[in-house]
């Protein structure tokens, strides 16, 4: 698909269009956790990690915890620890390609959010691991972000989205997981109650 003839193909265009950012945009966004970071830090159970493989094929993948699942190491290092799960590994994968990951950390009902990008790498360290703990079993291994950028995003999306307003609050309307699952992989019909009840059972006794 060719662009089109009035879209912008550089930061300069884009600039040129629709003006510079704002200084104190520009300033606040830190090498390194501060106070205020490691504070925000403490009190996340949510963050979205983005990472692309060598070609740049991009994945992000939801990771929660307690609030503290996520270990300062100093101002510059953090731990995000990697528990059971489908066993795709889309983000170790990648990160073991590309080292670039970024991050958006979430607090239910905070519509400002933080962003942190930096260089990951995948670590097996036993102390650590069990320093990343959650509901009596350590981490099966974890991530290390090098933290090259730290900065808060202000909450104009989640207003828009109105994404913490209750009144708003729906489940999600169709079938359910179980039975999309069975028709993406084509398995029969009578297998869908068993499915359902396995995928019940799996979120009961968290990893």
């Amino acid at each position: 698909m060719s662009l089109s003839p009035t879209a912008p193909r550089t930061a300069e265009d884009l600039c040129e269009r629709f003006g510079p950012p704002e200084d104190l945009t520009v300033k606040h966004k830190l090498p390194y956790l501060d106070e205020a970071a490691a504070r925000f830090i403490s009190q996340c159970p949510f963050v979205i990690v983005a990472t692309a493989d060598k070609q740049g094929r991009c994945d992000a993948s939801p990771k929660g915890d307690p609030p503290g699942f996520l270990h300062i190491a100093d101002e510059r290092t953090l731990y995000l620890p990697d528990r059971s799960g489908n066993k795709m590994f889309q983000s170790i994968t990648n990160i073991m390609q590309n080292p670039h990951v970024g991050m958006i950390l979430i607090i239910p009902g905070e519509e400002w959010t933080m962003r942190i990008n930096g260089q990951a790498r995948v670590v097996d360290d036993p102390p650590l691991l069990e320093r990343l703990s959650a509901r009596g079993r350590p981490a099966q291994l974890a991530i290390e972000i090098k933290v090259e950028e730290c900065f808060f995003h202000c909450p104009r999306s989640f207003k828009r989205a109105e994404l913490w307003n209750s009144e708003r609050f729906q489940k999600y309307q169709g079938d359910s997981w179980a039975k999309i699952l069975a028709q993406r992989t084509n398995l029969a019909s009578d297998q869908v109650e068993l499915l359902e009840k396995g995928i019940a059972e799996a979120v009961k006794h968290l990893p």
